[in-house]
């Protein structure tokens, strides 16, 4: 294996603040992060829905849990790249939890995934976006879980502020 370049080192650093700003901009709800991510004309693939998203409907189906989201979390890491020229291909592990609401009084739905992100990016003027992702997912589970009030209401203290950037 050769020694990386410095070039090396810089796409992969842009590529890998694509990849974060999905994340960000899914747990923050900060929907203005999105275009870091993607290019306009991206294809989200879902493997396990066997749907195909752009980023508009994207934001709309994550959107869809919005009245009972209290947070979540994606956690992205060992990205392995391929990158030639202005084109990259990555495979990145992913892990994500979300906590929501119930109709059940101090009882609260822990949901937790593992997946792959398998993206094709390319670079443009902004620098590195994800032109296709498949999502293929690897597990979930979904545990309803007892909160004290007190945890609750310090999770609801951290998502009144508009922006942490």
């Amino acid at each position: 294996m050769s020694a990386a370049t410095l070039q090396d080192l810089l796409d992969r650093a842009g590529i890998d603040d694509a990849i974060n700003a999905y994340s960000h901009a899914l747990d923050q709800r900060d929907w203005s992060i999105l275009p870091e991510a993607f290019t306009p004309d991206a294809e989200i693939v879902l493997i396990d829905r066997e749907k195909v998203l752009d980023p508009r409907s994207l934001v709309e189906l994550l959107s869809g849990n919005d009245a009972t989201r209290l947070g979540g979390q994606h956690l992205v890491g060992k990205t392995r790249y391929r990158i030639a020229g202005d084109r990259a291909h990555t495979v990145t592990e992913a892990l994500w939890t979300t906590l929501q609401t119930t109709e059940e009084e101090g009882t609260y739905l822990l949901i937790r995934g593992t997946g792959i992100y398998v993206d094709d990016l390319v670079r443009g003027e902004d620098g590195w976006r994800i032109a296709r992702r498949e999502l293929a997912l690897k597990s979930i589970t979904r545990d309803r879980v007892p909160m004290e009030a007190a945890d609750v209401a310090d999770i609801r203290h951290t998502l009144e502020k508009d922006s942490w950037y």
